[in-house]
């Protein structure tokens, strides 16, 4: 658990202690390991150096294929692919390929990132520290049951979605005056 990009001391610095007093949200990181980092040659496959129109045609491949709503995506540019990347969203959303929405974050050739990503590339060592934080922390290992020590029995369980947490608002529709 970290402080969010919106906590900064009085001087614009992002807090880094959790427990400070002026924290108002928090992030919670959780170590991930992906089956196909462990396939030979996988470590020999540099993902930062993939453009942004790649990652773009990656987005569209999951978004067409894979679900029905909007895949999340972040892809990360540098300066010069502005244009070209602008112009295949406007493309895509001209042909109608199903393209809703990307997140874009400039990419720093030297490594540098924006302080607390949604995802950091980390290494093995940095993953197996922090699962052995995670397990030590674990006071189940069955998710429902963690999450029942925090339900409340609201009646409202089985409403379903918010009205507007997607896509599209799924709002009843108003009836005509008559």
């Amino acid at each position: 658990m970290i402080p969010s990009q919106s906590d900064k001391d009085e001087n614009g610095n992002l807090l880094n202690d959790a427990y400070d007093p002026r924290c108002t949200e928090w992030l919670i990181e959780i170590p991930v390991a992906v089956s196909w980092a462990d396939l030979p040659g996988a470590d020999s496959i540099e993902i930062a150096q993939f453009s942004a129109l790649s990652q773009m045609d990656f987005y569209m491949g999951v978004q067409q294929h894979y679900v029905r709503h909007n895949t999340s995506a972040t892809i990360e540019l540098r300066e010069h692919e502005v244009d070209e990347l602008g112009k295949r969203i406007f493309e895509a959303i001209r042909d109608d390929e199903g393209y809703i929405s990307a997140a874009l974050l400039a990419r720093f050739d030297d490594h540098q990132t924006f302080p607390r990503l949604p995802f950091e590339p980390i290494d093995k060592a940095t993953f197996d520290e922090m699962m052995v934080g995670v397990i030590a922390r674990r006071q189940t290992a069955e998710f429902h049951t963690a999450l029942s020590r925090y339900d409340m029995g609201s009646a409202t369980e089985e409403i379903g979605p918010a009205g507007c947490d997607s896509d599209k608002c799924l709002l009843p529709e108003a009836k005509p005056n008559s």
